[in-house]
């Protein structure tokens, strides 16, 4: 969990800044947890080529010491938290990385993913009208200059992987490695239909920072046997409404809790319904709610039922109390990716954050290396 900080979790290699990982655990007493951090390839597999003590400096594993015990909360948790990089477990290489928490039994609880980076090469996107035609209204293209001046690189098609991801998404990730162009130091990604994303629609957003009113798309908040619940509005399907200009935090959520002095440990938890009105859709498609509060995951957690009696689809989260942005996403089944096509639709006018990663593997390396990084926003004044 985290609290308003929506940019990515990334550490410079070698530099002083940190980040902070917060979980709760609904236990009536504290447990006894480790973490260790694991090196992983572009694609999130993990880095078989490399031991533990080739990638992480000081120890390989790390008890967590600090907890702290929800204060009057119907939902009873300790919250745990861990600072890393530190002097006691720290990355010596640059790529992408999984914290792992596991219990005293090695029985994992829960991981979450970070990138190490190295600013070798500088990366420079831009965001394009899609040169296809038909897409022009739907899609964004996004065009890449990596300049190599400091840090030469003889064979980009065989050592390099640009990989590109629309709002921290896996499902959708566009990586590349031959350049359309190489024009001195600089290696240019602009061919037609290269690194082209759906642009979707703006995300739709609730707000339970109290659950002693109803805000922002809440239809009611109730307790029964000393559990909360929370009803929202009923959402419809978007696919043919024309482009509306709502300002999102990108899918992001931050949790606070206007009932509690110290959201830290005074935000509360409830069950969240949702409800989602997209009749007559094709046979073999999964609907999820989704966005960071899904971990921007396609999973059983997040999926949706239709109800046969209303004829909508429901789901429910428990989530912490907040400000939350999320969409409904499908997936066929026979596909690993998602579509806004069957329930938000498709506009250009979108803003989605793309983020690019330069992954390198020359010189003998035996694991991916991200030697450059950017992040762009898409919006109406710096399309090209």
């Amino acid at each position: 969990i985290k609290y308003m900080n929506f940019a990515l979790p990334i550490i410079h290699l070698g530099a002083k800044n940190a980040l902070i990982l917060r979980f709760d655990d609904k236990s009536d007493t504290p447990k006894y947890f480790r973490y260790t951090l694991i090196h992983c390839t572009y694609d999130w597999q993990p880095t078989t080529n490399l031991q533990k003590n080739e990638y992480l400096g000081s120890f390989e594993d790390m008890e967590i010491f600090n907890y702290q015990t929800s204060i009057n909360t119907r939902q009873f948790y300790i919250s745990y938290s861990i600072t890393f990089p530190n002097d006691n477990i720290y990355p010596t290489k640059s790529g992408n990385y999984i914290i792992y928490i596991y219990d005293d039994d090695e029985n994992p609880i829960l991981t979450y993913r970070f990138y190490v980076v190295e600013n070798l090469v500088e990366v420079s996107a831009s965001i394009k009208d899609a040169d296809n035609i038909t897409l022009r209204q739907t899609h964004q293209q996004i065009h890449l200059n990596i300049n190599t001046s400091n840090f030469k690189i003889l064979n980009p098609g065989r050592f390099l992987k640009v990989k590109t991801s629309q709002n921290n998404r896996e499902d959708n990730a566009v990586i590349v490695n031959t350049p359309h162009k190489i024009l001195g130091n600089s290696l240019l990604f602009d061919q037609s239909d290269q690194i082209v994303f759906e642009g979707g629609c703006e995300f739709k957003t609730f707000n339970i920072r109290t659950l002693k009113t109803r805000m922002e798309h809440v239809e009611k908040n109730i307790i029964v046997a000393g559990v909360n619940y929370t009803w929202l509005y009923m959402d419809k399907a978007n696919v043919f409404l024309p482009y509306l200009d709502d300002k999102d935090i990108n899918g992001c959520y931050f949790i606070t809790s206007d009932d509690a002095s110290d959201s830290l440990y005074g935000a509360d938890y409830t069950e969240v319904h949702f409800f989602l009105d997209a009749p007559n859709l094709p046979p073999n498609i999964d609907i999820f709610i989704y966005g960071e509060l899904s971990n921007w995951n396609l999973n059983p957690k997040n999926k949706m039922v239709f109800n046969e009696y209303k004829h909508v689809w429901e789901a429910i989260l428990y989530l912490k109390t907040g400000y939350y942005n999320y969409t409904y996403i499908a997936k066929p089944n026979n596909s690993t990716k998602g579509t806004f096509i069957y329930t938000e639709g498709n506009h250009w006018e979108t803003e989605n954050r793309y983020n690019t990663f330069v992954y390198y593997q020359g010189d003998n390396l035996d694991y991916d290396r991200i030697i450059g990084y950017s992040e762009i926003t898409s919006n109406r004044t710096n399309r090209k």
